[in-house]
C-alpha cells in the first residue's frame, strides 16, 4: 500500500542543502525529493536504534571494552545523543559526494 505524501517547507542552512544535492546527484539520479525522503527515514531509523540501546542499557546491557580496554566507537555514537539532541554540523563534518 502506498503511503500519502505531504508537501514539507523547511529552511536549511546552505550547506545542509548542498550536502542534499550532492546526495541526490550521487546517490538519487539528481532527484532531489527521493534524497530527502532517505535522509529522513535515515534519521528515524538512527532514532529507533538509539531508543532501542538506551532501554538495552536500562536493563543493564553494555558492550565490551575493545583490546585496549576503552569504550567502543559504537557505544559512544548511540549513547552521546539524547533523545532530544540536535546534531550541529561544520563544513569539515560534511562527506562529500
Amino acid at each position: 500500500m502506498a503511503e500519502k505524501t505531504v508537501v514539507l517547507n523547511v529552511r536549511v542552512s546552505e550547506l545542509q542543502a548542498r550536502w542534499l544535492r550532492n546526495l541526490a546527484d550521487a546517490q538519487h539520479s539528481g532527484n532531489l525529493s527521493a534524497a530527502a525522503r532517505q535522509a529522513v527515514t535515515d534519521s528515524w531509523v538512527l532514532r529507533r536504534v538509539r531508543e532501542e540501546y538506551r532501554a538495552l542499557v536500562d536493563e543493564g546491557f553494555s558492550f565490551p571494552r575493545d583490546e585496549d580496554g576503552a569504550t567502543r566507537g559504537i557505544e559512544f555514537f548511540l549513547s552521546s545523543f539524547g533523545a532530544n539532541s540536535e546534531m550541529r554540523w561544520d563544513e569539515e563534518d560534511v562527506e562529500w559526494f
